[in-house]
């Protein structure tokens, strides 16, 4: 009965939150309209807050258990609207590359602003929530069968994001400066860069998941939007923390199980620290599946980068879909 009335409570806290925000918003929306006369891009822009904010209170709405389900939904929504801002806006090249370009080109291009906000100044307070909630890649991803992946390779495996990393940023320099290319970041060329690596990065994206039997087997591996993102998370306020008796008295270990970046949750809680994994990207699998609710979400200060990373997850859990 208590855990009820708190969900009721909660859910009538985001309610009004949104409800304050899409007045506040429609309010900017009917001013736009009226003095420019433009509403297509209203109406795109418009979308998102009323969808995302109703997804979000729609999430906290749920029974723990079916929060799984809930998140997916936010995650769609969120992706796709930020890649139809992408597309519709004609805002140029949101990939890595398209950074690249931006910082030779000029400090007031959107790709510059996407990536300062979402990657760089974000993750400071929020850690790598955009990878758990917003990512257009992982939208796709978490709709495969390989909840959790079922073994990770090797943690140093790593380093192929790194070098995909080096890569993009030595491909952008040879491009500038050995053949004078200047188009990457905007205008038709640099939409055309991100649509071909949208569905390149896809593609791949599926292919390892299939091969390895792991939804997010491109974010452990591959993914260069994780190199910034890893950096400074490090030094995020939010992070998880645990109740050590609580969880040291659990036998389950389903916070390990669950998690889709195969972190070992209990290492951490049994030595009285937050989780300090820069592979941790706050989907709250752990939190909403913990049988005993000990995790929860706690602002403070430590410095992140003590990775405790499952090589083999028990095998009750191989072959999980």
């Amino acid at each position: 009965m208590r855990a009820s009335r708190k969900n009721g409570a909660d859910l009538q806290r985001a309610m009004l939150i949104f409800a304050f925000a899409a007045v506040s918003f429609w309010t900017l929306v009917v001013l736009q309209w009226y003095f420019t006369g433009e509403i297509a891009p209203v109406l795109l822009i418009a979308y998102g807050p009323a969808s995302i904010g109703g997804s979000v209170a729609f999430f906290i709405a749920l029974p723990r258990q079916r929060r799984t389900f809930g998140r997916r939904i936010v995650l769609i929504i969120t992706g796709s609207f930020l890649v139809g801002i992408a597309f519709a806006s004609r805002r140029g090249n949101m990939q890595i590359e398209g950074l690249f370009f931006g910082l030779l080109t000029s400090l007031s291009l959107p790709v510059i602003l996407h990536y300062g906000i979402a990657k760089i100044f974000g993750p400071l307070v929020m850690g790598r929530i955009w990878c758990g909630w917003a990512c257009w890649y992982s939208m796709v991803y978490d709709l495969l069968p390989y909840k959790s992946g079922d073994r990770l390779i090797s943690p140093r495996s790593g380093w192929l994001r790194y070098a995909h990393f080096g890569l993009s940023l030595a491909l952008v320099l040879g491009l500038w400066f050995v053949f004078g290319y200047r188009d990457g970041a905007l205008g038709e060329t640099g939409q055309h860069w991100f649509f071909v690596g949208l569905l390149l990065y896809h593609l791949i994206g599926v292919g390892l998941a299939i091969a390895l039997h792991d939804n997010r087997a491109f974010c452990k591996y591959l993914c260069p939007i994780a190199v910034p993102l890893k950096t400074v998370s490090r030094y995020s306020l939010l992070k998880l923390k645990g109740e050590q008796t609580l969880c040291a008295a659990c036998q389950t270990q389903v916070c390990i199980k669950v998690c889709p970046m195969n972190i070992r949750i209990p290492d951490y809680v049994l030595d009285s620290k937050r989780v300090l994994s820069t592979e941790c990207t706050l989907c709250l699998e752990c939190m909403n599946t913990c049988p005993d609710d000990a995790l929860k979400l706690a602002f403070g200060f430590d410095v992140g980068g003590d990775e405790r990373l499952d090589v083999q997850l028990p095998a009750a859990t191989s072959g999980q879909s």
